[in-house]
């Protein structure tokens, strides 16, 4: 996604409202992949259904790892609920892993949203001990990730939206796991290769070493194309503005919008949220977000609340309660799925009715900072 590209630089932000478990170290060789002997998983406590029994013969095994702070993992709940009922005649079965504490999940689970989404066993694994197992073994950092066993051996690794083929085909017999455990390394060793080239990055942006960031970032350019060239381009202009070298950024910003318009959101995004830009274009972002809001198409509440906080760093907190109440009217359109949204709007249009009132802090767009750059990738 592009709102992660600059991780280290968004984190200093607190632009992301969770933080993703920290990716593995790059291990030689990994100690568990397709056709591997899968571990017994270790774990004591099910909130939702019974203990199943690890490995029996005929039978094939889902292990998910999920976390209930994680929209994918969430989104992908009803669709393994889904899988879990219409493959359980064929001996499938699912079973959820966080590594959360019992309580957190069996809050969670508790909800009435989740009694519906989420009906297959659910357990929890707060000492690691089947993530690292798992998870760690295969060089996997992010969830979820799906893990399918049979006879005891793993025959996939990945993601569970995209398990449906691979599990049917090992229901039925008909899977090659010898193809798909040389696709998964190949894979795994291309991401750790980037992991590498990232923390290079990291380390560069942390120390400020600017000229190494920019030739990092150059040669994976260089190295990419299509959509990996895009989004390299976009985190080159990131750095440029961080590094202060505000010309050679919206110039690039520039191009990058008019190579693609679609990208004018996210642009005016770090212009406006990236943290020690000196030379922060206020009004150039308010151009390319109000572009936006003038496309066809409908309405984009995230669009309208990045206007808002614009506005409100040029002091004009009227505007700004303006827009963030439009953004408000557009999030309720959503549904009841947009009712934690609403609320952090509705928090946010507060604190620009009062400044508009004169009531708040004269230091106003200041304030409005932080709480606006923790939602605005939402």
């Amino acid at each position: 996604m592009l709102h992660v590209l600059l991780a280290a630089i968004i984190s200093q932000a607190q632009a992301a409202t969770q933080a993703a478990p920290a990716a593995p170290a790059a291990p030689t060789t990994l100690a568990l992949s397709i056709g591997s002997k899968a571990p017994i998983p270790e774990i004591s406590d099910f909130v939702r259904g019974e203990k199943p029994s690890f490995f029996e013969p005929g039978k094939v095994y889902v292990i998910e790892f999920w976390a209930t702070w994680c929209p994918p993992c969430r989104q992908s709940m009803p669709h393994l609920t889904k899988l879990a009922e219409d493959m359980k005649s064929k001996g499938v079965v699912i079973v959820g892993v966080s590594d959360e504490k019992v309580e957190t999940v069996r809050t969670f689970l508790e909800k009435d949203e989740w009694k519906q989404k989420a009906r297959y066993t659910l357990a929890t694994d707060p000492d690691r001990s089947t993530h690292k197992a798992y998870m760690e073994a295969s060089g996997q950092g992010g969830i979820p990730t799906a893990f399918i066993v049979k006879e005891g051996v793993v025959q996939w690794i990945g993601h569970p939206m995209e398990m449906d083929a691979p599990l049917a085909k090992i229901v039925d017999g008909t899977w090659d796991p010898k193809t798909a455990k040389q696709s998964f390394e190949d894979a795994v060793a291309e991401e750790m290769k980037a992991m590498g080239r990232q923390n290079d990055m990291t380390k560069a942006i942390d120390s400020k070493d600017w000229d190494k960031a920019v030739a990092l970032i150059d040669a994976e350019i260089a190295a990419s194309t299509g959509e990996e060239a895009m989004q390299s381009k976009v985190q080159k202009a990131q750095i440029l503005l961080v590094a202060g070298r505000s010309e050679a950024a919206y110039a690039l910003c520039a191009e990058l919008i008019k190579e693609d318009p679609a990208l004018r959101n996210f642009v005016a995004t770090s212009v406006l949220h990236l943290p020690d830009v000196a030379d922060r274009r206020v009004d150039l972002a308010i151009t390319w977000l109000t572009d936006v809001t003038s496309a066809a198409g409908p309405a984009n509440p995230q669009v309208l609340a990045e206007l808002a906080y614009a506005w409100s760093l040029k002091g004009d907190f009227t505007k700004a309660a303006d827009f963030m109440r439009r953004a408000i009217d557009t999030a309720k359109s959503l549904g009841p799925t947009a009712a934690d949204y609403v609320a952090d709007l509705t928090a946010q249009l507060k604190g620009y009715e009062s400044k508009a009132a004169g009531t708040g802090s004269s230091n106003a767009a200041g304030s409005n900072s932080n709480a606006a750059d923790s939602k605005s990738n939402k």
